[in-house]
C-alpha cells in the first residue's frame, strides 16, 4: 500500500472533489503509478479527518475519471492517466499543414499490389473456407510458417510452442497475463506505450530499470532481481523509443543474471529482423526462460495484425486451453494471408524493401539534423533526440507550434519520472521522404547545436 496522502490545504469546493483532483495531479506528476494501492477508505478518512463517505465519493469520482479501479478483497488501485492513448486518439491528430511524426509505423507505399494479387489468386472454395471458423489444421499451418519466420531471427521454436495472436500487442498481453501471481514486472525506464497499457489493464506494477545507450544496465537488472522481481520485459533490439540495441556481451550478462535469480524474461522483438547482423535475441541465448514476442506489423504490413508468442517448453502447460481462446481473436483471412506470405517469400521481400526505404530515410535524417545529438539505427523506424531533463513536454509543444508532431519521454516513462528526457521522431510516419525532410528541418530550427556529429549506427 502506498504512503501517499493528498495535500488539501488551500483547496476550494467540496472535499471529495479536492481529493479526486489531488489523485489526478499525483498521477500526472508520477507520485502515483499504475498498480499502486491506495489507503483504505477508513484509513484515508482518519488521516484527513473527514467522513468515510467523503473518501468513498472521492474514490468513486476518481474511478469515473478512469484514474482508479478496485476489486473486493484487493483494495483500490491506481490505473493512471493513459497519456499514451493520445498517440491513437483521432481527436488528437492535428490538421492543416502539420507533419505528424508520432505514430511508429513502417513507411507507407504509394502503391501496394501484393494484397490484391493474393486475394485474386483465391479460388471460390478457398475463399468460402476463409469465411468460416478456422480449424486446428489452419492454425497449425500458420504456426509452422511462423516457426520458419522466427528461425530467420535465430529463435528455434516448434510450432506447438508458438501462440498465434492478433498482433504483437495481443502477444504481450497474453505473455504477461499468463502469470497472475506476479504483481510487479521489471522493464526499461522508458517503454513502448503498449506495455504500460498491458500493466494498467492487468493491474501490474512496473519496476523501472535504469538505461544507457545499450538499454538496461546489468547492475540495474541485478538490483531488480535482488529486490524480488521474477518477471522482466525487455526490448534489446531497436528499443522503442530510444532505438538502443544491446551488444552481445550485455545480452550474455542479462541472461546469466536471469538464470542466477531464476527470473523469466519476456523479449519484445518486433524490430529484430530489420537490422542486418543484429545480435542474437535473448530467446536464442536462454530458450528455457524467455517468452519471445514478435509480429508482422512493424516488418511486413501494419494492417496485417499478426503476432507470435514463442513459449519455453516447460511453460507450455500455462497455455494449454488458453491457446485456443487466444486464437479466437485472429482473423482467418489475415491468418491465411500471413501464412501464405511467410511461405512464398512475399513477407521477406516486403521486409527487405522496408530496410531499403528506412536506410534512405536515415540519410535524410542525417542531413537534416546535422550537428544535433540524435540516436538511431540505419534500419530503425524511429530516432531519439535527447533533451535536457524536464524539457521534453515543452519541446513537443514547441514542435507542434512549428507544425510537427513528436512524442515526449513522459509518454514512455515507466517510473515516477522519465529517466532521461527527449522526444521520439518516427521516420516511417511521413508519407514520403520530402515531407520527412521538411518536418526534420522544422525540428532542427528548434534544437541547439551540440558541435557533435549526428549519431546514426
Amino acid at each position: 500500500m502506498t504512503s501517499w496522502i493528498p495535500e488539501l490545504s488551500g483547496s476550494k469546493g467540496p472535499t471529495y472533489l479536492a481529493v479526486a483532483d489531488a489523485i489526478g495531479a499525483a498521477v500526472r506528476r508520477g507520485e502515483l503509478r499504475p498498480g499502486d494501492r491506495l489507503p483504505t477508505h477508513r484509513l484515508l478518512a482518519d488521516l484527513l479527518g473527514v467522513n468515510v463517505s467523503t473518501v468513498t465519493r472521492a474514490y468513486r469520482e476518481a474511478a469515473r475519471r478512469r484514474l482508479l479501479g478496485g476489486e473486493v478483497g484487493r483494495g483500490t488501485y491506481v490505473l493512471g492517466v493513459a497519456s499514451e492513448a493520445a498517440l491513437f486518439a483521432l481527436e488528437q491528430r492535428p490538421e492543416g499543414g502539420v507533419l505528424d511524426l508520432s505514430p511508429n509505423t513502417p513507411p507507407p507505399l504509394a502503391r501496394d499490389p501484393d494484397l490484391s494479387r493474393a486475394l485474386g489468386a483465391l479460388d471460390d472454395a478457398e475463399a468460402a473456407h476463409l469465411l468460416h471458423y478456422p480449424t486446428a489444421a489452419d492454425t497449425l499451418v500458420h504456426a509452422r510458417a511462423a516457426s520458419a519466420w522466427l528461425g530467420r531471427r535465430g529463435v528455434e521454436a516448434e510450432p506447438e510452442r508458438i501462440v498465434v495472436c492478433a498482433g504483437a500487442q495481443h502477444a504481450m498481453d497474453t505473455a504477461v497475463g499468463a502469470f497472475p501471481e506476479i504483481e510487479e514486472v521489471a522493464c526499461e525506464a522508458l517503454v513502448y506505450p503498449g506495455l504500460k497499457a498491458v500493466a494498467r489493464r492487468l493491474r501490474r506494477r512496473l519496476h523501472a530499470m535504469e538505461m544507457d545507450r545499450e538499454g538496461v544496465l546489468p547492475g540495474a537488472f541485478e538490483a531488480a532481481c535482488r529486490a524480488g522481481v521474477r518477471l522482466a520485459v525487455l526490448s534489446p533490439t531497436l528499443h522503442n523509443p530510444t532505438s538502443a540495441t544491446m551488444g552481445a556481451e550485455r545480452r550474455r550478462r542479462i541472461v546469466e543474471t536471469a538464470r542466477r535469480f531464476d527470473v523469466l524474461l519476456v523479449e519484445e522483438d518486433v524490430y529484430g529482423l530489420l537490422p542486418e547482423g543484429a545480435p542474437p535475441p535473448l530467446a536464442a541465448l536462454a530458450p528455457e526462460r524467455v517468452l519471445y514476442v514478435t509480429g508482422l506489423s512493424k516488418t511486413v504490413a501494419p494492417g496485417l495484425r499478426l503476432g507470435y508468442l514463442a513459449v519455453p517448453g516447460d511453460l507450455r502447460e500455462r497455455w494449454q486451453g488458453a491457446s485456443h481462446h487466444t486464437s479466437w481473436y485472429v482473423s482467418p483471412l489475415s491468418s491465411a494471408l500471413a501464412a501464405r506470405w511467410l511461405t512464398d517469400g512475399t513477407a521477406w521481400r516486403r521486409l527487405v524493401a522496408q530496410r531499403k526505404e528506412l536506410a534512405a530515410r536515415h540519410r535524410v535524417c542525417a542531413r537534416a539534423l546535422s550537428g544535433i545529438d540524435w540516436r538511431g539505427a540505419r534500419h530503425g523506424p524511429h530516432v531519439w533526440v535527447p533533451l535536457e531533463r524536464g524539457s521534453g513536454d515543452a519541446f513537443a509543444k514547441r514542435a507542434l507550434s512549428a507544425g510537427v508532431v513528436v512524442v515526449p519521454a513522459s509518454v514512455f516513462a515507466a517510473g515516477r519520472s522519465p529517466a532521461g528526457d527527449g522526444v521520439r521522431v518516427s521516420l516511417g510516419a511521413a508519407t514520403d521522404r520530402g515531407s520527412l525532410a521538411e518536418a526534420l528541418v522544422r525540428l532542427r530550427r528548434l534544437l541547439p547545436a551540440t558541435g557533435r556529429p549526428a549519431r546514426c549506427s
